[in-house]
């Protein structure tokens, strides 16, 4: 009987050993999968905010050109009526050709002539976005920093016919980047590829 009872209880922890060394399997392949899921939708999260952020860039540069027609008046073109003003006032986007002009989209709102304009942006800018409450992501400075970059470019990218000096075929690239686990701290997003990049091209097709 004694020889018989040691032999269950020698069962009896094996068992419990196997019990033990499923239920950490199962624990551990679970807490995987949460940390997993985690982090996918926290990066899905991340690209859908930087997809909008680019996409409202692309929407002021249109913006700009739009408001430069509303107030532009029709002139002589060599021979044809256009807006020669289009792309320089009230507001300046003229692009430049090659890498083009650089800009940062700020939120004005005691502007008159238009409460997002571009501001034309230097070889030391930030094109940080700051969190601010009731507003959005912005380029002016507030305790919340984002992980969020942007920077609107605008590039002459054909005068030749049927594009002209005045009235160019232009691109407007707004290019949203952030840092994140696995992106690098980068302020060029030539050095990530975090980011999301956003093409539109703008034509003179006022032209009458």
């Amino acid at each position: 009987m004694i020889q018989k009872y040691e032999k269950e209880k020698g069962q009896t922890l094996i068992e419990t050993v196997v019990a033990l060394f499923v239920l950490t399997t199962g624990l551990t392949a679970g807490l995987s999968l949460a940390i997993y899921s985690f982090s996918t939708t926290t990066e899905i999260s991340r690209k859908i905010i930087a997809t909008g952020l680019a996409r409202e860039g692309i929407e002021v540069a249109r913006r700009q050109r739009d408001s430069n027609w509303l107030a532009g008046t029709l002139s002589d073109c060599g021979g044809q009526f256009c807006y020669a003003t289009w792309l320089t006032n009230p507001n300046n986007i003229a692009p430049a050709a090659g890498g083009g002009n650089e800009y940062r989209m700020i939120f004005d709102p005691a502007g008159v002539s238009g409460k997002w304009v571009l501001s034309a942006a230097g070889p030391a800018t930030d094109f940080r976005l700051y969190l601010h409450s009731g507003t959005g992501y912005l380029h002016t400075a507030s305790s919340n920093p984002s992980p969020y970059f942007r920077k609107i470019t605008m590039v002459n990218v054909d005068s030749s016919n049927p594009y002209s000096a005045t009235s160019p075929l232009v691109m407007a690239r707004s290019t949203v980047w952030w840092w994140d686990r696995g992106c690098p701290e980068a302020t060029d997003p030539a050095a990530t590829h975090c980011k999301v990049i956003t093409e539109e091209y703008l034509t003179n097709w006022k032209n009458y």
